[in-house]
């Protein structure tokens, strides 16, 4: 499917569609169709880029749509951001619709938000979007609260809601499910698009306040007094990890050779271009699945970024492609971070039940290749995960010790409908089916840490699991120092800490600390790099928040 005819075609071989059971069909009636975006933020983040695709989408093709945008941003006012009262400000906006982009770890504690909005507005149709409607379908759409669910990409779908709504195209909603008055559901096919030149850059005028962005929390980090903007350069990852949501939509991907999906190159500079001159960006996050999807694009764009765009940026890597060459490359064009999986410390662990399939010595290399280039590391890894044992999880630490990377985080392992490890949790009897609160953070607020699954005690017992979470967490604590150089001195060697924008919002930095040392090559994967002590910002959690985006 590559076209926009393709997408938006009928599904075929499947039952008519009863229109006069439909609750929505021809509902709105008001010349200006009133659409309410939303997404569920526990981390402080306040840009959605699903949300900001279908909005350029929206505004382009259908200009009798007005699109308006409600995050649910619990950290920035929990009272005023609690069900109840939310629901009044939905109210307040007198929608036609609402549309929620939704991750997995976020359902439960949304479901309530639903409950309370058709309480105050029976009439209004929901619409749930996002990696929870496409990998958990029945679990979504059963919600009484919820009337249609998006089970692929949503730009055209979202338009096709706009066309059933206002009875301007008979039939279903292409792209949805649609539960009936009767309670059953019309299932269509999920939309893949597999031309992204059809569809406009993202719009993030939506996302903006009445100051513009300097109140927007729109990154993980950035340089303080610098707009950082999240971007992306394509859709699709090639690789089939066994924890991570892309690997069933891979799977269930029609036509794979339009699954790795990049914007064109000159295309792509020319519309950061226009974002930097027109929001004053200072700073690009690079939020593609893999950036490296596709290297032919990766040196084609790094060529032009050099030449043109002149500002600083992030991207997320994989340690089989980080060699010298690549490094250098990638900080010639301003590469400032590279972020990598290592997920466990284990090889063997790794490769069998996380399908990485990278060995250690690949691991070190990488990131030694990164810290000759001048960039800062982030490493992601995962623990408590199935079947993993307390001699895992202590190799995790150890490896991320020995390579002593800028910036450390490690995540609980959260069960994903539909992924193998899923699979795995479900046939080894795992899974909590009454857990509804999962931890998906690094840590609690209250430092313990607590298995999402059930504990198999003969590997990992809960006491081990929380006691070990503590020493990553005292490492992360004395370790992390990523940081930002500004040039601000005449030398060139005053420098500023990259700002946690993780909501503090604080007026200054954190202090300085000093690089820790690089590991000889003879330091045993034992032994902890030493670093500086450092003033710790108000929480060592806030620099996690932002991984999970709706």
């Amino acid at each position: 499917m590559n076209s926009k005819a393709d997408v938006i075609a009928a599904s075929s071989e499947r039952a008519p569609y009863p229109q006069d059971k439909s609750r929505w069909f021809g509902k709105v009636k008001r010349e200006k169709l009133r659409l309410a975006f939303s997404f569920y933020s526990p981390d402080g983040n306040e840009i959605a880029m699903p949300i900001a695709s279908m909005s350029a989408y929206l505004k382009r093709d259908f200009p009798e749509v007005e699109v308006m945008l409600e995050p649910v941003l619990i950290l920035r006012d929990a009272e005023k951001y609690s069900p109840v009262n939310y629901a009044k400000m939905i109210q307040a906006m007198d929608p036609d619709v609402a549309a929620f982009s939704i991750m997995s770890p976020h359902w439960y504690s949304m479901e309530p938000y639903f409950e309370e909005i058709k309480k105050l507005m029976p009439d209004l149709p929901i619409v749930i979007g996002g990696y929870q409607a496409m990998l958990s379908q029945e679990q979504t759409i059963e919600n009484p609260n919820i009337d249609y669910i998006c089970v692929g990409d949503g730009e055209y779908a979202i338009g096709n809601l706009v066309h059933h709504l206002r009875g301007t195209k008979e039939g279903p909603a292409e792209g949805l499910w649609e539960k009936l008055e009767d309670g059953s559901v019309f299932e269509t096919e999920p939309h893949q698009i597999g031309d992204l030149a059809a569809l406009p850059f993202p719009d993030y005028d939506i996302f903006a306040k009445e100051d513009g962005f300097k109140d927007v929390n729109s990154s993980i980090f950035g340089p303080k007094g610098k707009l950082v903007m999240p971007v992306m350069t394509g859709r699709g990852c090639p690789y089939r990890c066994t924890y991570c949501c892309n690997t069933p939509i891979l799977e269930g991907w029609k036509t794979k050779k339009t699954f790795l999906r990049k914007y064109d190159p000159q295309d792509m500079v020319d519309e950061l271009i226009r974002l930097r001159d027109k929001y004053g960006v200072g700073y690009f996050e690079f939020w593609d699945e893999l950036f490296l999807s596709n290297l032919k694009f990766v040196r084609a764009f790094f060529a032009l970024y050099q030449d043109q765009i002149h500002l600083p940026f992030s991207i997320n890597s994989r340690v089989e492609v980080m060699n010298e060459e690549f490094c250098q490359t990638a900080a010639d064009a301003g590469c400032h971070t590279i972020w990598f999986g290592i997920e466990s410390g284990d090889e063997e662990f790794r490769a069998k039940m996380l399908g990485r399939k990278m060995t250690n010595q690949q691991v070190i290399d990488a990131a030694a290749n990164c810290k000759k280039a001048g960039i800062n590391r982030l490493t992601f890894n995962i623990v408590g995960t199935p079947l993993e044992t307390a001699d895992n999880m202590r190799k995790t630490l150890e490896l991320n010790k020995l390579i002593a990377p800028e910036h450390f985080f490690f995540f609980p392992y959260i069960p994903l409908r539909g992924t193998p490890l899923y699979n795995i949790a479900k046939e080894e009897g795992l899974l909590l089916t009454d857990k509804k609160n999962l931890h998906y953070l690094s840590a609690a607020n209250d430092r313990q840490f607590t298995l999402n699954m059930k504990e198999m005690p003969e590997l990992l017992n809960a006491e081990e699991y929380n006691e070990i979470c503590t020493e990553m967490l005292a490492f992360q604590e004395a370790n992390n120092r990523l940081s930002y150089d500004e040039g601000l001195s005449e030398g060139g060697d005053e420098k500023a800490t990259v700002e946690d924008k993780s909501f503090i919002f604080v007026d200054e930095p954190p202090e300085q600390a000093t690089e820790p040392s690089a590991p000889e090559e003879s330091t045993s994967p034992t032994e902890e790099s030493p670093s500086a002590a450092t003033k710790k910002p108000a929480s060592v959690f806030e620099g996690m928040k932002n991984f999970f985006r709706s």
